[in-house]
């Protein structure tokens, strides 16, 4: 899938996000988005390695207690990598620098626990995010290119801090994304550490 379609794709993500934060009372609601930096760990390390900083995620909650929240949340994280040396195909080798991409665009509904004091102190959160997540993965060599896309199944538990500044609010916080195999594509696994920021 074209760089394009993904862009679209995520442009979608943002508008429910953006629609479901209109859909509940105002001073229950937080919105923001995150830098995310991010790992791949497991087989999605095989295709592509180190800590990578190409990504980005937008985020809904809504505070049904004071200390528990539900909401959605999107996120398109890049992962490159290029080498030289040889490439093995089911029936033929190719030799010469290669480059590796994987998009991944996970799409989650989320549940999150508060622990401390009310919705302006400094709060520790836990939670977890479930839904589908779209993978694309790409290699090229001089004018040859492979290209793999599925939607898989994902999960992802989340540990965080969030930080509280009048009337914003900014957080902190380690996921790890666990997408199921689908098609082709073994299970994918990356860490997203990610600082957010957004309206309270």
């Amino acid at each position: 899938m074209k760089n394009q379609t993904l862009t679209g794709l995520f442009m979608l993500s943002l508008v429910l996000v953006v629609l479901s934060a209109g859909s509940a009372s105002a001073n229950k609601n937080t919105f923001g988005v995150a830098w995310n930096i991010s790992l791949p760990i497991g087989d999605a390390s095989d295709h592509t390695s180190g800590l990578q900083f190409r990504g980005a995620s937008m985020e809904w909650r809504n505070f049904y207690t004071r200390d528990m929240a539900y909401g959605i949340n999107a996120s398109w994280d890049v992962f490159t990598e290029s080498f030289e040396g040889t490439f093995e195909g089911d029936n033929f080798a190719l030799t010469g620098k290669s480059w590796r991409y994987l998009n991944a665009v996970p799409i989650y509904a989320s549940w999150h626990k508060y622990s401390g004091g009310d919705k302006r102190d400094k709060r520790p959160f836990y939670g977890i995010n479930a839904g589908t997540a779209y993978i694309h993965r790409r290699t090229e060599v001089g004018v040859w290119q492979q290209n793999q896309d599925n939607w898989h199944l994902a999960i992802a538990p989340e540990v965080g801090m969030r930080m509280p500044w009048d009337s914003f609010v900014g957080w902190a916080s380690l996921r790890y994304n666990y997408a199921f195999s689908a098609g082709d594509v073994d299970s994918q696994q990356w860490l997203e550490f990610r600082i957010g920021f957004g309206m309270d």
